[in-house]
């Protein structure tokens, strides 16, 4: 079961890359709580239902090869960009997830792809534009959560589809975070895609041993405290897997938010993927092996090539 906790922040966020509005909205980096997660992994699963009108489709398979075509015969992940997304962005979407899953073994992309899919929103349409996250909306609720408002809310009061990103059976993330827009409430600070995604690999890909493993490593560094415990990243064994993936994958530059993880010296972040996959080795061995396991099969010298904001992609559409 998904459960997330994070620091609070709260930022206006304008029009995206692609919609060309003068549309803003708020939207909170503060990430949802055990209690949300667990709640959102309970609502219906609609999916299977085929594709949805205006939406743009890229599918993704084991080697890394990206095409707008579903192949029954391939394994094949979904990225789906809302109907007001640029190509772009749907396209910078797909190239995070080859990075992310090229390398990993097969049992784990298998059941990423019978479990889960990808979706990238703008600001204007929010996450509730997806059907996984239709029952969130707020409709004609305002601020209230009293009531049949109830279901719009987090735990502590917000609304979630003022939420940036979430993992889960669908990972779906704002579009200018993806790009790395001059609205991005991350202010490119972080690749919030690989962390929701992390997530979902955590929950629906990876085997419940290695959860059970995940979860030892995180109580043994909690012990140990080798990482700052008041931190996000501390606050439980999924934020703890997620936010590790996302420093050794090269793709955290927040100081403040990983309990160290992501900081070679005590003033100075890892300076890329090499670095900061030898510090974590060096501070808690048994979270680097597991995220050496998950991101390439053990071949701990491959690199993903991913970075927080995208560079140069190959683009379909």
């Amino acid at each position: 079961m998904m459960l997330f906790l994070m620091f609070a922040s709260v930022v206006l966020v304008g029009a995206t890359h692609s919609s060309g509005d003068n549309f803003s909205q708020r939207f909170s980096t503060w990430r949802l709580s055990p209690e949300d997660y667990a709640f959102i992994n309970n609502l219906p699963k609609p999916r299977g239902a085929g594709n949805l009108p205006g939406f743009k489709y890229i599918y993704v398979d084991a080697s890394g090869t990206k095409s707008h075509n579903y192949d029954p015969s391939k394994q094949q992940i979904q990225i789906a960009g809302s109907p007001r997304t640029s190509w772009e962005g749907v396209n910078a979407a797909a190239d995070i997830i080859v990075k992310m899953t090229r390398y990993m073994p097969s049992p784990i992309f298998d059941n990423l792809v019978l479990k889960t899919s990808v979706g990238v929103f703008t600001a204007a349409e929010k996450l509730t534009i997806y059907p996984e996250y239709y029952n969130l909306a707020n409709t004609h609720c305002g601020s209230s959560c009293a009531g049949q408002c109830d279901i719009t809310c987090t735990f502590d009061g917000r609304k979630y589809e003022d939420i940036a990103g979430v993992g889960g059976q669908r990972a779906v993330v704002l579009e200018d975070n993806i790009l790395c827009t001059p609205s991005d409430p991350y202010g490119g600070s972080e690749n919030i895609l690989a962390h929701e995604f992390t997530h979902t690999i955590h929950i629906h890909g990876i085997s419940a041993m290695d959860q059970s493993d995940v979860y030892l490593a995180y109580l043994a560094a909690k012990s140990r405290q080798t990482w700052a415990l008041s931190s996000y990243a501390m606050s439980n064994e999924q934020e703890y897997f997620a936010m590790a993936a996302t420093v050794y994958l090269g793709v955290n530059d927040i100081q403040d938010n990983a309990g160290g993880m992501n900081m070679c010296s005590p003033s100075a972040l890892c300076s890329g993927e090499i670095a900061s996959r030898q510090h974590l080795h060096q501070m808690d061995t048994p979270l680097y092996n597991m995220l050496t396991y998950v991101f390439t099969n053990n071949r701990s010298q491959l690199l993903s090539g991913l970075t927080v904001c995208p560079p140069s992609h190959s683009i379909i559409g």
